[in-house]
């Protein structure tokens, strides 16, 4: 072992803990009060139920959206998707069920409008006269009726694919919802209302399937993953910590007061939370089992140092301030740091992502306040008994014999260390940047089995929307745009990702058809575009209401919605579609068409990551030379300053090779994955580097790399397991962004204690072994002994 400097009992870290260890009662009451009292607005935290939370408000492609909607209408939905069991929909209760669910529909609250193959409006002429009548009449389907209906949804494109699968043996009832937005009540109401009407009908006919998904469902099931995750996650993430806390302490005193300390920090920034009004969503309702898991290391590595000083003889007191002021600057570095890192996720272009950076930074600096002044009371209040420890344990063994195999073999494990870091770094570049939001969910929620029941019996989830432009009022009957508009529909339907194409330039051509005596060699655009406005016009009349055009035509009739519906595919291959078929418009469409965009939750899902990413390369990089700077500044060491720089960015990356090869690609979730473990990571750098700092100056590089080991290894070790349990914890979330962000960070981590226990110390034996010092070796005297030098940490 090496001899060892005193911290001074004098300083300013020292007569704080001393007032608090004499007033101990008092902090501990005052840090509990003030935890509760910051705790009870966590009674007005709300959950958000909008996938628009997701993203900002001058976010380019959420504007785009909203632009369309406000022409046209919101397309928030829900779809039933009823397939019998045996035989095809074209049977007579299975009909009657489509036309009861259909009419049904209409009754759930902030329904404005149900679209089935019941209620599909088929045209036919009748001499000179246009008939529009629903496709399946009310009363008896005899077997004549039921094979016009047949005949009829089998040959219209604008069922096909959408409301009548392509075999016959599905069908779909899309109820479109408009929340007035008066109350956080309207969708839960909504979705109560579609779930029971769900289990009516399944009690009803108990020969069909019946299942439902839809945008007004996917929002609701932001709120229903972080409730259910709630009773189960936390309690797990807590227990889990518990275990490793009492694993690695072995300490009743020491237990209870790393447990008083996440405890306060979790409330108080939880309740801060309620009282500023935020709402949670799935992301940053992850925050708590964040703040529980990053308090844990301060108090480990303070207690620790506390047991440490009482085996070398130290009366409790006296130990718990050698304690707090042997680790004052770096858990006080390490927190700072933590924030930082946690507040570089402001730079990301999602909302939630900066709440929970905020609200887990807030937490950050909670629990450095509670370690610094709640713990030691709670030390005070202790028997004072620590674990025995008559010879090194399996730990401490163990981080020694790393620390002889490190200094005595630094150029060997340099290179090899370089040589992995360069061959997971090469894989970065081959992931994918892919998401499937509907696959956020886990099977426990019923959104994923419904929508996934959806997409193999009848349409893909996934829509893009685009408005194309005539040019001039009126201009949606003109021959020349609907002919461009058929030209383009037919395009899209020939694509292979393309499930459904939803373009009135199917109804003008079956209305011309219609009225020319329903002449198949009329089922083409009108000839004039008088002729096409007064079709339109009629059709429009005979329309009953609720089932109008305004969802895709606008108000002046220069501009019609075009709507594709895109099957199994991830929202990369359909950015991908949507910009072949931009480009498409833009080469072969009328020049009014050219700007079109196509728009909607897919794209919008699309490019966020890729946003994100973007954004959060700047913020990382900027919270790295931030940190790096206190650093250089803390150490006073330029030097060590720069070095750090390596186990600060290197982990990350090779957490991303990896999972380059587990998985492949990357999606929302861990387009922020830096910038949240740069806080975490840098911890271990910032502890291993104070400890090696402390004894360079009076040591050569590798003893100081060695007292480094032997001083804070296993405290490295055991804060290492402890945060990565903890975020592996995430991963029971029902919510797979916050499971997989919970697995990358846990990697991170791992690699972030790979880094620093085998690259940086050979890093620093090779760029600060020719620093001049005093090697000082020999056996620790007694604390009595230890001489007291100024400028320790």
């Amino acid at each position: 072992m090496y001899q060892d400097e005193a911290p001074p009992q004098t300083g300013v870290i020292a007569r704080l803990t001393r007032r608090v260890i004499r007033y101990r009662k008092a902090v501990l009451l005052v840090g509990s009060a003030l935890a509760i009292a910051a705790g009870y607005g966590a009674r007005h935290l709300g959950l958000s139920t909008d996938y628009r939370a997701f993203f900002s408000e001058d976010n380019p492609d959420l504007l785009a959206y909203q632009e369309l909607e406000e022409i046209y209408s919101r397309n928030d939905n829900v779809l039933f998707v009823i397939r019998p069991k045996t035989g095809d929909v074209f049977a007579p209760g299975t009909l009657e069920a489509i036309r009861d669910l259909t009419e049904d529909s209409w009754q759930i609250p902030h329904s404005t409008r149900v679209d089935a193959l019941s209620n599909f409006q088929h045209t036919w002429a009748d001499g000179d006269e246009l008939i529009v009548e629903d496709l399946v009449p009310d009363g008896d389907l005899t077997p004549e009726v039921i094979e016009r209906i047949r005949s009829v949804a089998m040959g219209e494109p604008l069922l096909v694919g959408r409301l009548v699968a392509e075999d016959g043996l599905s069908a779909g009832v899309n109820v479109r919802i408009a929340l007035p937005g008066d109350s956080k009540e309207e969708l839960p109401a909504t979705v109560e209302a579609v779930r029971r009407l769900e289990r009516e009908y399944r009690e009803r006919y108990p020969g069909l399937e019946i299942e439902s998904t839809g945008v007004a469902l996917l929002n609701m099931a932001f709120a229903d993953a972080p409730a259910k995750d709630a009773p189960v996650v936390m309690p797990a993430m807590f227990v889990a910590l518990l275990l490793a806390v009492v694993a690695m302490l072995q300490s009743t005193g020491g237990v209870v007061g790393t447990l008083v300390v996440i405890l306060l920090s979790t409330l108080t920034a939880v309740g801060i939370a309620g009282h500023l009004g935020v709402s949670l969503d799935p992301t940053s309702a992850a925050a708590p089992v964040i703040i529980l898991t990053m308090a844990v290391a301060d108090s480990v590595h303070i207690v620790l140092s506390y047991f440490q000083s009482r085996r070398d003889g130290m009366d409790k007191n006296d130990a718990i301030v050698d304690a707090m002021v042997i680790n004052g600057q770096p858990v006080f570095l390490t927190s700072l740091t933590t924030a930082i890192g946690f507040l570089t996720l402001n730079f990301s272009d999602s909302p939630p992502f900066r709440l929970l950076g905020n609200l887990t930074a807030f937490g950050v600096g909670a629990a450095w306040l509670y370690s610094m002044t709640v713990l030691p009371a709670v030390l005070s209040m202790t028997s004072g008994r620590v674990p025995a420890q008559d010879r090194p344990g399996l730990l401490q063994q163990g981080v020694e014999c790393l620390a002889l195999v490190v200094t005595s073999r630094s150029r060997p494990i340099l290179v090899g260390a370089v040589a992995v870091v360069a061959v997971l770094v090469g894989l970065v570049p081959t992931l994918r940047i892919n998401d499937q939001y509907f696959e956020y969910f886990d099977h426990s929620l019923p959104i994923r089995g419904g929508t996934e029941f959806a997409m193999e019996h009848l349409t893909g989830p996934y829509i893009t929307s685009f408005s194309l432009e005539s040019g001039e009022s009126q201009g949606v009957s003109d021959p020349e745009f609907l002919g461009v508009v058929q030209d383009f529909t037919e395009w899209l339907e020939a694509r292979p990702a393309v499930a459904h194409v939803n373009s009135f330039s199917h109804t003008m051509k079956r209305l011309n058809m219609n009225m020319h005596g329903d002449d198949p060699a009329f089922f083409r655009q009108p000839d004039t575009r008088n002729l096409g406005a007064q079709y339109l016009l009629l059709y429009e009349m005979s329309l009953p209401y609720g089932l109008d055009v305004n969802d895709q035509i606008n108000v002046d009739k220069s501009a019609l919605r075009l709507d594709v519906t895109y099957g199994d595919v991830d929202v990369a291959t359909i950015e991908e579609e949507t910009l072949a078929a931009e480009a498409w418009l833009r080469e072969h469409g009328t020049p009014s068409m050219g700007t079109a965009r196509g728009t909607g939750p897919a794209m919008m899902f699309a490019k966020i990551t890729r946003r994100n990413i973007a954004s959060m390369i700047l913020g990382t990089g900027f919270g790295f030379l931030l940190i790096s700077g206190i650093l250089v500044f803390a150490l006073r060491s330029v030097r060590l300053g720069i070095i750090s720089l390596v186990p600060n960015v290197v982990p990350t990356l090779m957490a991303f090779g990896v999972w380059a090869l587990l998985v492949g690609e990357v999606g929302f979730a861990v387009s922020v994955i830096a910038g949240l473990s740069i806080g975490i990571i840098v911890d271990d750098t910032v502890h291993f580097l104070s400890k090696y700092n402390r004894a360079r100056r009076r040591m050569s590089a590798r003893d100081a790399v060695d007292y480094a080991f032997e001083h804070v290894g296993p405290a490295l070790v055991a804060t290492t397991v402890i945060v990565a349990v903890g975020f592996t914890m995430l991963g029971l979330s029902s919510f797979r962004v916050t499971a997989y962000m919970g697995g990358l960070t846990a990697l991170t981590v791992i690699c972030a204690l790979a880094v620093d226990f085998l690259l940086l110390p050979a890093l620093l034996i090779a760029f600060d072994g020719e620093r001049a010092s005093s090697p000082a070796r020999g056996r620790e005297p007694s604390p009595a002994s230890r001489p007291v030098v100024a400028g320790a940490d």
